[in-house]
């Protein structure tokens, strides 16, 4: 039984909590003004009314990365992790930090302040855009028996039903190796 649902904290917003023991990569849906306390709420994709509240630090890595137009971050995936050192009030309380960002030309550093006259570098990760299903079949066919060639091409015709051109390429992959296996057997 999987009880991942029964530990979700119940709150307004992503916290801690929610990337303590694993990360979160997802899509941003909308940036928006927030409150005084917390001036910008990002939407994230599968997060539906808990969105994600950046702190101080975070923005300033968030807008280095991708300049200081919410709307422009619309549509680009962020990693976030839980960063149990973060501390508030001279308190460890534990934060959320941004691990890696797509749209970015590569991986880079800022230096942040953690407390008065303490500085840390923090470091970004450009995040690779995922591979979709005719890529990864494509790419990994190559080391596939004919069983598992069968189930793989199932779930990716599965996952690219309705799409008429990945479909006939997927088909033309699946063929091609499927003649390779023939022939190393015969």
């Amino acid at each position: 039984m999987d009880l991942s649902r029964t530990i979700i904290p119940k709150s307004d917003q992503i916290n801690f909590e929610d990337v303590q023991t694993t990360s979160i990569t997802a899509t941003i849906k909308s940036v928006r003004a927030g409150n005084k306390e917390q001036p910008v709420f990002i939407d994230l994709e599968g997060f539906d009314g808990r969105p994600y509240k950046p702190s101080l630090s975070m923005r300033r890595v968030l807008v280095g990365g991708w300049g200081n137009d919410g709307k422009d971050w619309v549509g680009k995936s962020l990693t976030l992790v839980g960063d149990p050192n973060v501390k508030f009030g001279g308190v460890k309380v534990g934060g959320i930090k941004v691990k890696a960002m797509s749209g970015i030309d590569a991986s880079f550093s800022m230096m942040l302040s953690v407390s008065r006259g303490k500085r840390v570098e923090h470091f970004v990760e450009r995040l690779q855009p995922p591979v979709g299903p005719l890529e990864w079949f494509a790419e990994n066919a190559g080391q596939m028996d004919a069983e598992k060639l069968n189930k793989a091409y199932d779930r990716a015709r599965n996952a690219l039903s309705g799409r008429a051109e990945e479909l006939r390429k997927l088909e033309e992959v699946f063929n091609l190796r499927k003649s390779d296996l023939g022939s190393t057997t015969a």
